[in-house]
């Protein structure tokens, strides 16, 4: 009990420490696009178009806007998008192309320097039967271009797909061993070409745009990472007689698919680190 104690003081000390230290990077708009994994809710400060954070406490683009201490944060992100139009639930809304499409109406041009973070989105995709990741890849490829057509200055950041093939829910499906092979394959491949889209010497988005500053995150190592001593079989759960306030820092992930606010937390400190780096 008192080693999650400690812990559980420790990571507040930590955010508070960020929060508060001069800035290496200037944040004056955040703008977010994303799927269940981004979707902050209407919790959130700023401007959310999402339905629910499917989190235990905030998710991770709201760890970096705090961190950054961002004069303006919008966030696009709808939980169940696809990385085309639609939705796990709607074939027409709130999907990651759709999202963009959605923004770039109104804002033709963007020339104040803006931090644009792109959680690709595709999970969904796979977890809707998606059987090779082409389809995918195509859409994250053309949502890229819209964004980098419409940006003349500022960071874009393109996020990794999460693994979620050691998910509780993957776990614990009738054909656990199977599912899990084949979004853990679909995802690797997925995140192969992505490389590629935003690297490549020749024709990747960094190369194609030298006005702006274009970096592609790996959240799948901080992830794996943040997780190593943490119960990654189970979900997080309130129903629970015995509960206390440190056990939320105890579980990996908040439901059977969703990353736990402590994750969310780890990725944001990495995505400020690589900005700080520019």
């Amino acid at each position: 009990m008192l080693r999650f104690f400690v812990f559980f003081v420790i990571f507040g000390f930590s955010e508070s420490r960020i929060l508060h230290r001069p800035r290496d990077f200037r944040c004056g708009r955040m703008i977010v696009f994303g799927d269940s994994l981004s979707d902050d809710g209407v919790e959130a400060e700023g401007e959310s178009h999402g339905f629910l954070r499917n989190s235990n406490g905030k998710v991770w683009s709201e760890y970096v806007t705090n961190m950054l201490e961002c004069e303006r944060y919008t966030n696009y992100a709808y939980s169940g998008a696809k990385s085309g139009v639609g939705n796990f639930y709607f074939d027409t809304f709130s999907g990651i192309q759709w999202q963009v499409n959605q923004f770039l109406t109104n804002n033709k041009f963007l020339a104040d320097e803006p931090l644009v973070i792109l959680q690709t989105g595709g999970t969904i995709d796979f977890f809707s039967g998606d059987t090779n990741s082409s389809e995918v890849v195509e859409n994250i490829q053309l949502t890229i271009q819209n964004i980098t057509q419409t940006m003349t200055s500022g960071t874009f950041v393109i996020l990794s797909l999460l693994d979620v093939s050691n998910s509780p829910g993957v776990q614990a499906a009738e054909d656990s061993e199977a599912l899990q092979e084949r979004l853990g394959s679909l995802i690797a491949e997925t995140n192969r070409q992505l490389h590629h889209i935003v690297l490549d010497n020749d024709l990747g988005t960094r190369r194609l745009n030298p006005f702006l500053r274009v970096k592609l995150i790996d959240i799948n190592t901080i992830a794996l990472a943040a997780m190593q001593s943490l119960n990654v079989s189970e979900p997080f759960t309130h129903h629970n007689p015995d509960l206390v306030p440190q056990q939320i820092y105890r579980y990996a992930f908040h439901d059977l698919w969703n990353p736990s606010t402590i994750i969310h937390y780890q990725i944001a400190k990495e995505i400020v680190r690589n900005l700080q780096q520019f």
